[in-house]
């Protein structure tokens, strides 16, 4: 059983848009419940859940965020990594009368990374035997091919299948979970 020590790496944005995309399901999941499915009775370590405070002007949904950050403070072995939010604009014209206009949105900064970091540096230092990693976000294949082949150490992948569950992501992992909606069912919050 030591090696079998294993730690679970949530992309949170990237699982929430999965499954309201994907799965066509509005809940919120339960981290804690689908992390113990995922690690299906074997020695679970430590959670980390990678997110970044909510960019929303709603105050609702600000505080709906807050709320759901806060939750995960009680789920033991979890801890919580925030990136940040950028604010990001963008000029386009009118293909129909050439007006001007500016489109504003946000994006997540320092994520990505942050999960890439805690990845290898965990692996290096012999944190763990095998990771599970929850998102289909491509940008995390290198460190996935890094862990196999420099650490030896096992790596699992788990994402909605068809919805942004990159196929250089999926090769680089030894085992991959299709997060479907009968394997999510009671990972959901009521």
């Amino acid at each position: 059983m030591a090696d079998n020590r294993i730690m679970v790496f949530i992309d949170g944005a990237n699982l929430y848009m999965c499954i309201k995309e994907g799965l066509k399901i509005a809940k919120q999941v339960d981290v804690e419940k689908l992390a113990l499915k995922l690690v299906a009775g074997r020695p679970l370590e430590r959670i980390y859940y990678y997110t970044t405070p909510s960019p929303s002007a709603d105050v609702n949904t600000k505080a709906a965020h807050q709320k759901f950050l806060d939750k995960l403070g009680w789920i033991s072995s979890l801890q919580v990594r925030l990136g940040r939010i950028v604010p990001r604009q963008y000029e386009f014209a009118c293909s129909k009368c050439g007006d001007k206009n500016t489109y504003k949105t946000h994006i997540q900064k320092g994520v990505d990374t942050r999960i890439v970091v805690d990845m290898v540096t965990m692996a290096v230092d012999n944190a763990y035997d095998i990771a599970i990693l929850v998102s289909g976000d491509s940008d995390l294949a290198e460190a996935v091919n890094y862990i196999r082949e420099h650490t030896h150490k096992k790596v699992e992948n788990a994402c909605v299948p068809g919805q942004g569950w990159a196929k250089t992501l999926r090769e680089a992992s030894d085992i991959r979970i299709p997060l479907t909606a009968d394997y999510m069912k009671d990972c959901l919050l009521p």
